[in-house]
């Protein structure tokens, strides 16, 4: 059986899971940057509670007539701005560095994620969801990455520096205020749970609004065709209307965090000025302490607010890292088993040996198939729409996994060798002709890996692919995004000379010619014919006048082999391939 990982069954994780999880998997190995950064948010913080230190002194000297006030408070004061401004400013910087090295590791383990895991987890949802987790959920979590390392070692030290020197000028003043402050979290924490909540299910709402708007992009030349831009505008207001009312939900949730922090700050300054006019009153401090305590607290106030404002942005970042990992932590379930061997180069023999499969859980799509092809030999598949035909090829390159029987290429079960070793014997050539973002040249080239310049324009030549050099540029003319740059028959000449660059033992063709002209057509099946008794073709076609030149033909029916035999032999029998080419000679 193939390596499978298996599922956490401890459910969603929570918030102290995620955040440690988090921390130990992406921040922790740029330590270095996040010390450095600490290191010059110490220096901030000194800086700060040196503002309250000459406040004092100075507001003494003014009243005692000091001329220090003219001469070393400003200076101190001027010596305080030079250090901590820069070391704001490399604080800034290094703590960015450690955060985009972090989401940028973490970035590129969604992607191998996805483009290693399964196919059938791919094709399980929109892609625009997948797409959100790198523009939405990847910005919630660096911003919040990025507030945490520079507001939390920078906040938490600074607010300890006014804490220790209030401490060490009224210590019965300080513990008024350390009594009075924490009660304003208590809300906070309250709130950013919402927060997570609302934010998690306006994370999701986006990937669903991002799959709306690819979908109509792509599909705009059905939209032009059937007029349906009204449609399509109702389907986008919807989506937009309900982003904006569940962004909303957040956007409330986090703006309620100020005005507690706001009301509990006027109660303290309120109960300070109370508290500490009467202690100065009765000579208790000195007027220059009690403004030192006012510009200590005035330091502190805007970091405390950072702080309180923080949970709840993260608490937003942590449902969108829950959202990640949902991808990151779901089992495979096509995998190389522990002891799987590479397959050498294969001499192409392919067996498929009562075959069953079924997409998901639902009803088998096919149901015992068997079919043979020997090395070089020329096979097709025929029969109905929705009969399992281009599902053969889906299994024979292990995108998805066969239920019972088995699928054997070289007398080796699919299963038995590594997915690279399997894939490279294999030249795969769909319907859709898919083609890259780059140049015609390149999208040929990335059928083999080191392919020569002669490689490709032989395999070009071969794949009636004459037009690349009427194309503005050439074979450095960009195929634009899927191809969208040439027309469907120059896609799928494209996609065939990518196949035949390969040089791979077994071609698979699934339509592969069906948006080309008849004298295209002829002249790829006069190259195909070429390679016969060199590679093994296997061939879907609905076209039966495209394959009747095959070695052998496989007539399937409701997912299983019903006839087998040449055009000859099967047009003889006068049973299901001969009713096949009567309808459509009609």
């Amino acid at each position: 059986m193939p390596k499978v990982v298996e599922p956490n069954r401890a459910g969603p994780p929570g918030r102290d899971r995620l955040l440690s999880r988090f921390a130990r998997e992406w921040l922790l190995p740029q330590w270095k940057w996040f010390l450095l950064g600490a290191t010059f948010a110490a220096i901030t913080a000194i800086c700060a509670g040196g503002y309250s230190q000459i406040t004092a002194l100075a507001t003494d000297w003014l009243k005692d007539g000091d001329n220090r006030i003219f001469t070393v408070a400003p200076m101190v004061i001027m010596a305080l701005v030079l250090i901590r401004a820069p070391a704001m400013y490399w604080q800034t910087q290094a703590n960015n560095r450690g955060v985009q090295n972090a989401i940028v590791k973490l970035q590129e383990k969604l992607f191998a994620r996805l483009i290693d895991g399964d196919f059938a987890r791919l094709q399980s949802k929109a892609t625009g969801e997948y797409v959100s987790q790198f523009a939405n959920d990847m910005i919630l979590v660096r911003e919040a990455a990025l507030r945490v390392a520079s507001s939390l070692a920078k906040s938490t030290l600074t607010i300890g520096a006014a804490v220790i020197y209030m401490l060490t000028t009224d210590w019965l003043l300080t513990v008024l205020l350390l009594i009075v402050y924490p009660i304003a979290f208590v809300p906070v924490v309250r709130l950013g749970a919402r927060v997570r909540n609302s934010s998690r299910m306006a994370q999701e709402q986006a990937g669903a609004l991002t799959a709306v708007l690819n979908e109509a992009f792509q599909g705009a030349r059905t939209v032009k065709a059937f007029s349906l831009e009204a449609y399509q505008k109702s389907r986008a207001h919807r989506g937009f209307l309900e982003r904006a009312r569940l962004y909303m939900k957040v956007l409330r949730a986090k703006a309620l965090a100020d005005p507690f922090l706001e009301i509990v700050g006027g109660v303290a300054l309120a109960g300070l000025f109370a508290f500490a006019g009467w202690r100065a009153l009765t000579n208790d401090i000195s007027v220059g302490e009690v403004l030192g305590v006012i510009v200590a607290i005035g330091v502190a106030s805007p970091e405390i607010r950072a702080l309180g404002t923080l949970n709840a942005l993260l608490n937003e970042a942590l449902a969108a890292a829950a959202r990640i990992y949902a991808v990151i932590d779901e089992p495979q379930h096509v995998g190389d088993k522990p002891d799987a061997v590479a397959m050498g180069r294969a001499q192409g023999s392919v067996q498929f040996d009562q075959v069953r499969f079924g997409y998901g859980a639902g009803e088998d799509v096919l149901k015992g198939l068997s079919l043979t092809a020997e090395p070089g030999q020329t096979v097709a598949i025929v029969g109905p729409s929705g009969a399992g035909k281009s599902t053969v090829f889906s299994l024979l390159l292990r995108l998805y996994e066969a239920r019972a029987g088995a699928v054997r290429i070289d007398r080796q079960d699919v299963r038995d060798v590594t997915l690279a070793s399997l894939r490279a014997n294999i030249a795969f050539v769909s319907q859709d002709a898919f083609l890259f973002d780059t140049t015609i040249r390149e999208n040929i080239s990335l059928g083999r890996t080191g392919a020569t310049e002669e490689q490709v324009q032989a395999a070009a030549k071969a794949a009636a692919c004459d037009f690349i050099d009427r194309l503005p540029g050439g074979w450095n003319a960009p195929a634009g995004e899927g191809g969208r740059n040439l027309s469907g028959g120059q896609r799928q000449r494209i996609a065939l000379a990518r196949a035949l660059v390969s040089e791979a033992p077994v071609l698979l063709l699934d339509e592969a010619t069906s948006a080309l002209d008849s004298e295209s057509e002829s002249r790829i099946q006069q190259a195909l014919a070429a390679l016969a008794g060199q590679r093994t073709i296997i061939v879907v076609a609905h076209r039966l006048a495209t394959v009747r030149r095959a070695d052998r033909l496989f007539v399937v029916e409701d997912g299983a082999t019903v006839e087998a035999g040449s055009h000859d032999e099967l047009l003889a029998k006068g049973a299901v391939y001969a009713r096949m080419v009567q309808h459509q000679l009609t």
